[in-house]
């Protein structure tokens, strides 16, 4: 398909054995690191290694400058990673570790490593903060988006008598889609892989998470305006941004053809 042309030109996150990362599910932690008076939050990756980091926090440690492109400092304990979290092209906004080392460090520039860098998360607000910090960082759970307190808000898709639930995210682009509610539009079907409509308004991506899409995920694809429903893997590309992932009926995308019913809700 067209969009994986375009992945293949501006380059994919790779691993250490030259094939695509494989995609990492996000979870509802969130952190927030704080240094002179600028903030950074992150959104973690449901990770062995992104757990662990942040069963660690609150913590408060000196920040280094690595290259003039990342913060790095050093948790107490290290952490597990596995190889699909390894990569080499970093960028801005990345919140990664490095194992040789024990360091997390923060991308505000993009970075490319020879060694392996695992990924931990991804900024969600105040990416421009990350390059004007400096000195000691307080590193803390942003408890507003803790597990357990988090709101989720959900949409269904039905079609023919069947229906998926998605859970949003909570991004400005999921809260646009969310406030276009309800909507009938066509679907379409394109790549193999994936279910495409388009909302009357473009969405809004800033401080929205990049989409490493596997299937169920629901993302948007800014240069053509469409929300995607991803029935197989998919991986990244530019201007794909997550909006949320299937919680149930996801063996029903595949399906989808015609006119869709688009709701708030879970139709329960």
């Amino acid at each position: 398909m067209q969009r994986i042309l375009t992945v293949l030109i501006a380059g994919l996150i790779i691993g250490s054995s030259g094939t695509q990362a494989q995609g990492l599910p996000l979870s509802d932690m969130q952190v927030k690191i704080t240094s002179k008076g600028h903030t950074a939050t992150f959104r973690l990756y449901d990770t062995v290694a992104a757990k662990e980091f942040y069963d660690q926090l609150p913590l408060r440690l000196e920040l280094t400058n690595f290259r003039d492109a990342q913060w790095m400092f050093y948790p107490p304990e290290k952490l597990n990673v596995k190889a699909e979290e390894a990569y080499h092209d970093g960028k801005k906004g990345e919140l990664s570790y490095y194992a040789p080392w024990g360091d997390v460090f923060m991308l505000y520039r993009d970075f490319y490593a020879g060694d392996e860098m695992h990924r931990l998360g991804v900024n969600v607000t105040g990416i421009e903060e990350i390059a004007k910090m400096s000195g000691n960082a307080k590193i803390e759970k942003n408890e507003k988006h803790a597990s357990g307190n988090l709101t989720k808000t959900m949409i269904t898709v039905s079609a023919n008598g069947k229906s998926t639930v998605f859970q949003l995210n909570d991004s400005p682009a999921a809260r646009k889609l969310y406030e276009q509610l309800p909507l009938t539009v066509k679907v379409e079907n394109h790549g193999g892989n994936e279910k495409i409509f388009y909302p009357p308004e473009k969405l809004n991506t800033a401080a929205t998470p990049k989409a490493d899409a596997v299937a169920g995920t629901l993302a948007y694809y800014v240069p053509w305006g469409d929300v995607v429903m991803f029935y197989g893997r998919f991986g990244s590309a530019p201007g794909l941004y997550e909006l949320g992932h299937a919680i149930s009926g996801s063996g029903h995308i595949k399906g989808l053809s015609g006119t869709i019913r688009v709701e708030a809700g879970s139709g329960q």
